[in-house]
């Protein structure tokens, strides 16, 4: 699961040094460049609508395998790509098997373990999948430079056939097939409950717009820091780097309250930080004082915040629903993917050579987290 999840994100960081390069190399503009991270992004939570019901009757097992091989070869293809019509081609192919990993780790939590312990699980993974996008920009500047920037997606090729022979070697099946689970029927009635229920839907969009935080920065921090800033290729996955290891201690926090703090309360922690964060990016932004460093400080709240957050939403909206944890995990993952997609699309359409469309997506998205925050304490304190 940890593997699976680190190539996933990999797939999206290892490259994004390349970003600005590649608008040249494919004689394009920045915005399409964007797009190949945003409509990954879009796809991949969409995409999990389908897996959650064929899991659901078929097995985590097999639908993950099979995934995880197709995204190997779509990872190929982009390495291949001679344009930028066929890297969005094969960024969207490739989005759309990696989708599996995020509907099976949250339907296996949902199978095996209980609130609490996906509190602590969710927040454990967290730790370990934070590794990857510490590590993915730094290395893939690196690769850029000394091999080329299609090598970074054959690096993530060989991470997915790795995960699939462990997939094959040691992953129990975690749930009972279904045979009913892909009859239309079955299908509406169950995404019907899942939408319709309030608690989840609240926990989801605020997973979505947590990452879309994260995912702004990944899509639009390239272009502040290299463009703007004249912040070298392969110096840029250090300030990634610093964000991501903020988002580690965080989800260590997280690990270590979990037993004796109540969800609700380590998820506020996670907000205030993470809403403090977006605060003082703003004003950096339009205020004045933004500099590489100052960004990367700035976001190091942000990321410290989603650390609990991270640990405490995806068990919250879980625990809500009884029964077709592969499609609930599949509404849950679309929202937050779905959501974060939208967040680094704006990002990209509004892009004018300056770091203010930036400023003003991670204010608009600061300020829906607050109205949902808001909505999860009084549920929680009415029981609804």
């Amino acid at each position: 699961m940890v593997l699976a999840g680190a190539g996933s994100i990999m797939s999206t960081d290892l490259y994004t040094p390349s970003l600005p390069y590649l608008t040249d190399y494919f004689s394009t503009t920045p915005e399409l460049i964007k797009l190949t991270i945003s409509l990954n992004l879009i796809i991949y939570g969409f995409a999990q609508l389908i897996y959650g019901p064929i899991s659901d009757r078929f097995g985590r097992r097999p639908v993950f395998l099979y995934s995880i091989l197709m995204f190997s070869l779509a990872s190929i293809a982009c390495g291949f790509a001679q344009s930028i019509d066929q890297l969005l081609v094969a960024r969207f192919l490739q989005g759309f098997f990696a989708a599996a990993e995020a509907v099976m780790c949250l339907a296996v939590f949902k199978d095996l373990f209980s609130e609490q312990e996906q509190v602590k699980g969710f927040a454990i993974y967290g730790t370990a999948i934070a590794l990857a996008p510490a590590v993915a920009p730094i290395l893939g500047g690196y690769i850029h430079v000394y091999l080329g920037w299609e090598y970074n997606f054959y690096l993530i090729a060989l991470v997915g056939i790795f995960t699939a022979l462990l997939i094959y070697l040691l992953l129990p099946e975690s749930t009972t097939p279904d045979p009913h689970a892909l009859k239309i029927k079955s299908i509406v009635q169950s995404y019907g409950s899942i939408l319709s229920n309030k608690v989840f839907m609240v926990y989801g969009i605020l997973a979505g717009l947590a990452l879309g935080l994260i995912y702004a920065f990944v899509t639009g921090a390239p272009f502040i820091l290299i463009s703007y800033f004249g912040v070298e290729i392969q110096h840029f996955g250090y300030y990634q780097a610093v964000i991501v290891v903020a988002f580690f201690l965080g989800s260590m926090l997280a690990i270590r309250l979990v037993e004796y703090w109540q969800s609700i309360r380590l998820l506020n922690i996670g907000l205030v930080f993470t809403v403090f964060g977006a605060l003082v990016i703003i004003a950096l932004v339009f205020v004045g004082g933004l500099t590489p460093n100052t960004l990367a400080i700035g976001y190091l709240f942000i990321a410290f915040g989603i650390g609990p957050l991270f640990a405490v939403v995806p068990s919250k909206a879980m625990s809500s629903v009884e029964k077709s944890a592969g499609s609930a995990a599949a509404v849950f993952g679309s929202l937050e993917i779905g959501l974060a997609g939208i967040i680094a699309a704006m990002v990209s359409v509004f892009h004018d050579d300056t770091p203010r469309p930036f400023g003003l997506v991670v204010g608009f998205t600061a300020a829906m987290i607050i109205v949902m925050g808001v909505m999860a304490n009084r549920m929680n304190r009415t029981g609804s």
